[in-house]
């Protein structure tokens, strides 16, 4: 069998590796010319659940080594902004009981690890997807003219997909109603010890950190917002600093630890759930399918679950379409779920007023303490 997979970012060398070693035939269809220009962006939690399925790749090792134990996650925590504990748990517990850790890592450093165990024919640069024609199997069309044939065709080409575009209808992403400003740090002091993950709720958005080296900390300020705005060039830190004037320690330190050109701005967006992903010999994986918020930190793990799940379908399949109709039902639903619940948290960072803080918090303390945290548990236990 042979997969055409359109992205060369995390999902589709996830699906590349799973699919590989699943021993079909893979091609992968990258639209940038160099691979400096995918291996950007910030850091990422690779939760239990993630680990997991890198350690079905055979990555997980490589992964864990990056930041060291320091990037291991062993404490989690919501405080509000001046500091009250909201709740907190242990990833480290949960560690222990599904047998893989959660991680902070550099994307660039994971995409770096993904891409160096595929063959360089397999990753195919400069070749942008424009579409797709069912014939007896599939056939991948790009900007440049040229056309792939295979049996199946993977849209892991992202949150604006020209594969789902052609599957669903050109709809637009849905605006979070935020933006999302990240950035690294060389910045350590006892407020932030090895295995902290904090995320600091306050009047209209959320502050979070976590190491991703014993050094380096990475950090990320979601703030309510209008959709396109920008900040005035050399101004993005003291954006951030305008926001979070006066919360706990160390939030401002953090911050005037940052150099200018370590912060990125992005406005942050979804797609609703959709009840079918694919059609035919074609389906979808990663943000192309399922693109969510980054409120519950579960994009890119739900993408490596997508992968893993795809290969264990196709491996072995005499009927290719029937093959990626049971990888869709075994992950609409699921990956549906986690949607949801990153969409409806990613509304209370909008919440301004003392009163609706005062609930928020209130009821984030109640949701955990009752249901999250044996959901979490249930959730990073998944099994492929």
């Amino acid at each position: 069998m042979r997969a055409l997979v359109v992205g060369g970012g995390i999902g589709g060398l996830c699906a590349a590796r799973a699919l590989s070693r699943s021993g079909v035939d893979v091609a992968v269809f990258e639209r940038a010319p160099a691979l400096e220009q995918i291996q950007v962006g910030g850091a990422i939690h690779v939760w239990h659940n993630g680990m997991r399925g890198l350690q079905r790749l055979g990555l997980a090792d490589q992964v864990e080594q990056l930041g060291g134990r320091a990037a291991a996650v062993e404490r989690a925590e919501m405080r509000n902004w001046r500091g009250r504990l909201i709740t907190s748990w242990s990833p480290k517990e949960v560690e222990e009981e599904v047998g893989a850790p959660t991680v902070g890592v550099i994307r660039p450093d994971l995409h770096k690890i993904l891409v160096a165990g595929i063959d360089e024919s397999i990753l195919r640069l400069g070749k942008q997807c424009v579409g797709f024609e069912r014939d007896g199997g599939v056939t991948a069309r790009f900007a440049d003219g040229s056309e792939c044939h295979g049996d199946v065709l993977v849209g892991a080409d992202g949150l604006r997909s020209a594969v789902r575009n052609q599957l669903h209808g050109d709809e637009q992403p849905r605006y979070a109603g935020y933006a999302s400003w990240q950035g690294l740090a060389d910045y350590r002091d006892d407020a932030t010890p090895a295995g902290l993950f904090r995320i600091v709720w306050g009047p209209g958005g959320r502050f979070l950190f976590y190491r991703v080296s014993g050094q380096r900390l990475y950090w990320e300020g979601i703030f309510a917002t209008e959709e396109g705005g920008s900040d005035p060039p050399g101004e993005r830190r003291q954006a951030v600093l305008d926001r979070i004037e006066g919360w706990v320690h160390p939030v401002e330190a953090i911050l005037a630890a940052t150099k200018e050109d370590a912060i990125s701005r992005a406005d942050a967006y979804d797609r609703p759930p959709l009840r079918r992903w694919g059609d035919g010999s074609v389906t979808l994986l990663g943000d192309a399918a399922h693109a969510m918020t980054n409120a519950v930190g579960q994009g890119a793990n739900q993408t490596i679950e997508d992968a893993v799940v795809l290969a264990g379908c196709l491996a072995g399949a005499d009927d290719a379409e029937a093959a990626l109709r049971a990888y869709e039902e075994k992950r609409v639903k699921r990956t549906a779920g986690v949607n949801k619940l990153a969409w409806n948290l990613s509304r209370l960072s909008r919440w301004r007023s003392p009163a609706a803080c005062a609930f928020r918090d209130t009821m984030l303390s109640v949701m955990f303490a009752l249901v999250a945290k044996r959901a979490q548990r249930k959730d990073m236990s998944y099994e492929f």
